[in-house]
């Protein structure tokens, strides 16, 4: 697994709900386009354990 990978998601995550508590709005664009960033990046963390789970 990527551990690079995984400390973006989390980064990401961060600052998803930072930007949230700050607008005080989850529609906030920002918000949207983090949460858009981590759904991609969560399917790639998923896409990698499903092929790492094959191979073993």
């Amino acid at each position: 697994m990527d551990k690079h990978l995984l400390l973006q998601l989390e980064r990401l995550r961060n600052e998803m709900v930072k930007t949230a508590i700050t607008e005080q709005n989850l529609l906030h664009r920002d918000v949207l386009v983090l949460s858009q960033t981590l759904d991609e990046i969560i399917v790639r963390v998923q896409s990698e354990r499903r092929t790492l789970a094959k191979v073993t």
